[in-house]
């Protein structure tokens, strides 16, 4: 078995309607390349964006990660902002929801009326459809210049960082006309023994071999791979079933976010701005700050659910719990923590413990009181100390 992989150079600057396919298809022409059956062509995400003109205004960026989110995955704050790592609508998880600023072209005009401007580019909303559309308008170009088309794949490409590892790769953003994955299980490897687990994620491994030399700063955004002809197929599934999101997700929240969201507080929210958010570089993030992030957690007011009064164990309610009515102060060896009542002051505590393991700042409860306060009013104190 051999493997080429191919740059397509010359393509021009892809803008809104730019008839993608055929652009290509010339690329193809004035380089002297042909495809035959089984080439997969791999075509970077940001010129699909370009052509169907998937833009919004630069200075809306921030929100335009939220409004391209699923969910908050991770969250950090910077001097640029706040960086959130997100489930995009596209399918995977993506720093920024995968909105890109660099090698999007001159200022556009993204509404077609405003004066040109500086723009980002989102991704395509769903990338499998994207990339059989492509495919679709490769096959009528070469047709109309052969009269006959061969069997592609095409494979959708985009950059993402990875868990456990520093640096970037390519994947499979979206994928048409080939078998995105090769399932080993039940297979034997060369000790005979049975393989319970491995399945190779084959199209962002083409996407991967695709990026090796197309070129972010010398305009080649597509590549052709040849010799992959098995993994070009006639009904194939879509890159998006690579995408985990259910709980085989072992990854769906950053740590201090699924603390946050367990208490009440969901990250990419008002009440995150609220409790703080820590910083990208934890080299900054001072032991105070994140002792400060737990305690507006711990009685911030969306921490608590309520059943409704239609509910059908609403009459166990008998006691409400008010965490407005609470109060905690950081003292120099822990916190002092007051509350109406010791039932309130129980759940207070409870959340600042949790709240505080969340930002690695054990403590220990020391002390439990009921004490009347300076006006007579019974105030219910508990002490945590730091470990």
């Amino acid at each position: 078995m051999s493997l080429q992989v191919q740059p397509v150079a010359g393509l021009p600057e892809i803008s809104h309607g730019s008839d993608l396919a055929t652009l290509i298809v010339e690329a193809l022409d004035r380089q002297g390349t042909t495809l035959v059956d089984g080439d997969i062509l791999v075509v970077t995400s940001k010129v699909i964006s370009k052509a169907a003109g998937l833009r919004v205004p630069a200075g809306g960026r921030a929100a335009a990660v939220l409004e391209q989110s699923v969910r908050v995955v991770a969250e950090r704050q910077s001097a640029a902002g706040i960086t959130r790592i997100v489930q995009s609508r596209a399918g995977p998880v993506l720093a920024g929801a995968g909105i890109d600023a660099s090698n999007v072209g001159p200022p556009q005009s993204p509404d077609g009326g405003d004066p040109p401007q500086a723009t980002v580019l989102l991704l395509p909303p769903d990338p499998d459809a994207a990339a059989a559309r492509l495919l679709a308008d490769l096959e009528d170009a070469l047709d109309r210049r052969s009269g006959r088309a061969p069997r592609l794949g095409l494979v959708i490409s985009d950059t993402a960082g990875r868990p456990w590892r520093r640096g970037q790769v390519d994947f499979a953003l979206g994928a048409a006309g080939l078998r995105v994955a090769v399932d080993y299980r039940d297979r034997r490897d060369d000790d005979g023994l049975a393989l319970a687990v491995t399945m190779r994620a084959v199209a962002d491994e083409v996407a991967c071999a695709a990026d090796l030399v197309k070129s972010k700063t010398r305009r080649i955004p597509v590549a052709v791979v040849h010799g992959l002809a098995d993994l070009v197929v006639a009904s194939p599934t879509g890159a998006g079933t690579l995408v985990r999101t259910d709980e085989t997700d072992w990854f769906a929240l950053g740590h201090r976010e699924a603390v946050r969201g367990a208490l009440g507080v969901t990250p990419g929210t008002q009440g995150a701005l609220e409790v703080g958010i820590a910083p990208v570089d934890p080299a900054v993030d001072t032991r105070e700050a994140r002792i400060a992030r737990a305690c507006a957690l711990a009685v911030h007011p969306a921490g608590l659910s309520e059943l409704a009064p239609t509910h059908p164990r609403a009459h166990l309610v008998t006691h409400e719990v008010d965490l407005g009515g609470a109060a905690v102060h950081v003292i120099q060896y822990g916190v002092r923590v007051e509350a109406p009542d010791s039932f309130t002051l129980g759940v207070v505590v409870a959340r600042l413990m949790t709240a505080l393991a969340g930002e690695d700042v054990p403590v220990a409860l020391a002390q439990q009181e009921d004490r009347p306060t300076p006006g007579g009013t019974p105030r219910a104190r508990a002490l945590l100390v730091f470990c």
